[in-house]
């Protein structure tokens, strides 16, 4: 314990704080301690000299002392302890600056996209699984495009490579949708061109909406922006229109980040009838329309309900479509598009240089080729046949396990609901500790509170050996 006295015997120490500040020799003390705690002579949590010591020390009485200490510590700079008498505060923290509230991003799914397993162990998997023949003919055309001679002494055109994004217009209008090639920007992929839309038109707290289920990398797009996100049911013919209403009214969006065909996990469509009824909401409360179209192409030729997508109803007023080609081609070339009208080119074209300043040089030329020799078309009516094989024989097998299976419109995924009671989150940290990869509902539902019995499966990386361990990982929850 460190003694502590006093060279002289006059009050030096000036007292402040209005009627109750100490004077007199109580200032003295107080002053005294104060000095050894600013010198560094009294450190943090070190006792101080007992009442009696202190008085019998400086030579005053022990209620001085005691006014003293009461004094030190109401001001906070020691404090008391119940029979053992006073201690020197830890010194005071400056305020910490206030921090930034951003919602975490759940970065779990992500590994559906990333991951180390082979892919006939990956049911959940997110890519494409191509024939060898369709693998050969990507790598034909990439030899002949890099054999070719890039120029590359420029960024190049800022919209991007404008022998392409004629080619998409042309593509487009083979829909029956007419847009002018300025209407056109290419991006990395279609999740980058939803993160130049998000990037140019969300401001941290802004209200955006999305549906549910919905793709997860929709939702990490937009916490990442800090918006603030609410739910839309999604229904067999697109999200449902009296929450929709309900929602603008109430909050006012500023966007509604949505899928009109091959909406993913569900796989269905947006009707013509509710495609039209959105558009008119959008316009009535002035709120944007951002549809990702990147299974798109993936659509066969539908002989039931018209489906079409957002633009073509829109003429570029208040959708903004985002497409790309990354799981027709392969994720290492694909190449994404976003097509907006005039009144959101500005902001577009100020925030799309932040994915990267220079265009795609071998995977633009790669898709311009593919798109102007007809092999993307060709290619896409391949996948489209393999895709409709193998979703009737996943659903037959599905049917045989009793796990029912939502209506779908085409596309590389069946969302699969494996009954109540069965918690898809724990079976997926079952079947990956054998070795499998799954896409639990949870991933796709991140605002929900309790467990899900859904789960999404890629209908062209879904082994045998993948089924074999899901009945065996259903067995085990169920028993």
């Amino acid at each position: 314990m460190t003694g502590l006295s006093h060279s002289i015997d006059q009050d030096i120490f000036i007292a402040t704080g209005g009627p109750d500040a100490p004077t007199g020799q109580t200032a003295r003390v107080i002053r005294t301690i104060a000095q050894g705690i600013a010198d560094g002579v009294l450190i943090a949590d070190e006792r101080l000299p007992s009442i009696r010591v202190m008085a019998d020390t400086h030579g005053v009485s022990r209620d001085t002392v005691q006014r003293a200490y009461d004094k030190l510590v109401a001001g906070g700079q020691i404090y008391a302890r119940r029979g053992s008498g006073f201690y020197v505060s830890p010194p005071a923290l400056m305020p910490a600056a206030p921090a930034i509230r951003t919602a975490p991003v759940d970065l779990a799914p992500f590994q559906l996209c990333h991951s180390t397993l082979p892919l006939d162990r990956s049911p959940g998997s997110g890519v494409l699984r191509h024939e060898p023949s369709a693998l050969e003919e990507l790598n034909r055309v990439l030899k002949s495009v890099a054999s070719s001679g890039l120029r590359t002494t420029g960024y190049g055109d800022p919209a991007g490579y404008l022998p392409l994004r004629e080619q998409i217009r042309i593509k487009l209008g083979l829909d029956g949708i007419d847009v002018p090639v300025d209407a056109i920007m290419t991006v990395p992929g279609c999740i980058a061109g939803l993160g130049v839309v998000i990037r140019a038109f969300v401001r941290p707290g802004g209200r955006v909406l999305v549906e549910d289920p919905c793709s997860f990398a929709h939702v990490a797009a937009l916490l990442s922006q800090g918006a603030e996100i609410l739910h839309v049911p999604r229904k067999a013919d697109g999200p449902d229109l009296d929450v929709l209403r309900l929602l603008c009214e109430r909050y006012r969006p500023v966007m509604f980040l949505m899928s009109s065909l091959i909406q993913n996990p569900t796989g269905n469509c947006v009707s013509l009838h509710t495609a039209r009824q959105l558009i008119e909401i959008a316009k009535e409360f002035e709120m944007i329309l951002v549809d990702d179209v990147g299974q798109g192409d993936l659509l066969p030729a539908t002989g039931g309900r018209p489906v079409v997508p957002l633009l073509l109803l829109d003429h570029l007023d208040r959708v903004i479509h985002v497409g790309g080609s990354s799981r027709i081609l392969s994720p290492e070339v694909g190449v994404g598009h976003i097509v907006a009208g005039d009144r959101y080119q500005d902001m577009l074209n100020r925030f799309r240089p932040l994915n990267g300043l220079g265009n795609l040089q071998i995977q633009e030329r790669v898709l311009y080729r593919f798109l102007d020799e007809g092999l993307y078309r060709r290619r896409c009516e391949r996948i489209r046949g393999q895709l409709a094989k193998g979703t009737i024989a996943l659903r037959q097998h599905f049917a045989g396990m009793g796990i029912t299976t939502t209506p779908s419109m085409g596309g590389l995924f069946l969302w699969a609901d494996l009954g109540g009671g069965v918690d898809t989150l724990e079976l997926a940290r079952r079947l990956l500790a054998r070795g499998f990869l799954s896409a639990p509902g949870k991933h796709f539902r991140p605002a929900s509170t309790v467990s899900s019995s859904e789960m999404r499966f890629n209908v062209t990386t879904t082994s045998e050996a993948a089924l074999h361990a899901l009945a065996d990982g259903l067995s085990s929850l169920r028993d």
